[in-house]
């Protein structure tokens, strides 16, 4: 089968959908089929700006990034950003991927979005105040122009007559328990943009608390540090997952989101996880949740204090998280999107 997996944001940002695009072009390439990916040539700010070489290795994976790119397969599978996917020409049928938060926002995502002001203290762009607006009132009319839609969690409602919910896959062979054990001090780690949705400045200001109350806690994040943070930079996905592993506790305190891969892969890692009660983490693990900076730090101070006291408890905790977890693996998952696309190519034979 020909699949064509095409986005709206170039490779090179290798954000958490770029990611899932580049693993479904590689899983798909294992299964024999001819893959192409298609790209605009945007890229998000705070991203890693990666080679695009760098990325694809030697896999047999043809790539195109530009505007305006006619796009023939059997089917195509679209990154969906509202009204920018239009800058494809498609040839053939294709499926809506509903990756982004601004799609599906939190009672707090309306709020700052009907303020101007907080748009651009937060974004410092009209494009998310657009693609949200957008989205809130024409999302269903612009995505009934899709021969099929995928959303990434039941919590979602979209009007289309096709509908596949499939969440995103954990590639268990990365995301996993390891030997080592978790050092002494105990580790804080948020992964992710440093971008208001994902909840940034949330963790630095739970940092900063801790740290006034002097517990012994390491603060780590991917991409720069700020303070007491300390910044691991950009990490490959075997050093996302070290890094994981490493923690004894990550924090995700994202606003929006679609499915939280983040908890996913923490999860598997056997790393628990505090994060927001929004619908998208409503999910089947043993997960903390904390509404409010300060729940955040209250639920930091357990977690710590279970290592510290009651660290059976607390490793249970962490084999429970991975056990569950698992039913999110890719040999579970990717086999639900490669029917959605065969479906929706007419080769489900």
């Amino acid at each position: 089968m020909d699949v064509a997996l095409a986005t709206p944001i170039s490779l090179r940002s290798y954000g958490g959908a770029e990611r899932k695009i580049l693993e479904a072009a590689e899983l798909l390439v294992k299964k024999g089929n001819n893959v192409a990916i298609y790209a605009l040539p945007f890229t998000h700010s705070h991203s890693s700006k990666l080679q695009i070489n760098d990325l694809l290795g030697g896999l047999n994976i043809n790539y195109y990034e530009g505007r305006h790119v006619k796009i023939d397969a059997d089917v195509a599978y679209v990154v969906y950003a509202p009204v920018i996917w239009r800058m494809f020409e498609f040839l053939c049928p294709t499926i809506a991927g509903l990756h982004s938060p601004l799609l599906f926002p939190s009672k707090e995502g309306f709020k700052t979005f009907s303020n101007p002001m907080l748009i651009i203290k937060r974004y410092r762009s009209p494009k998310y105040a657009f693609s949200f607006w957008y989205s809130v009132m024409f999302k269903n009319w612009d995505l009934s122009a899709f021969d099929a839609v995928r959303i990434l969690n039941l919590c979602f409602d979209v009007k289309h007559k096709r509908v596949f919910c499939i969440p995103d896959w954990v590639n268990s062979e990365i995301f996993r328990l390891r030997n080592r054990q978790k050092g002494e001090t105990f580790t804080l780690f948020f992964a992710g943009r440093h971008h208001w949705e994902k909840g940034f400045d949330v963790f630095l200001k739970v940092a900063s608390l801790l740290e006034k109350k002097r517990y012994k806690i390491r603060f780590l994040c991917t991409g720069k540090g700020f303070g007491s943070v300390e910044g691991k930079g950009f990490l490959s996905d075997e050093e996302l997952a070290k890094a994981y592993s490493e923690a004894h506790l990550v924090l995700n305190p994202s606003r929006m989101d679609t499915v939280g891969g983040v908890i996913i892969e923490a999860s598997a890692c056997g790393t628990p996880v505090v994060t927001t009660p929004i619908p998208a983490h409503s999910l089947n693990l043993p997960l903390f949740y904390a509404a409010t900076v300060k729940e955040f730090v209250e639920t930091v101070i357990k977690v710590y204090n279970l290592w510290i006291n009651e660290r059976e408890e607390y490793c249970q905790i962490a084999r429970d998280s991975h056990e569950k977890a698992m039913c999110y693996r890719v040999e579970r998952i990717f086999p639900k999107f490669e029917f959605m696309l065969k479906s929706a190519s007419g080769k489900n034979d």
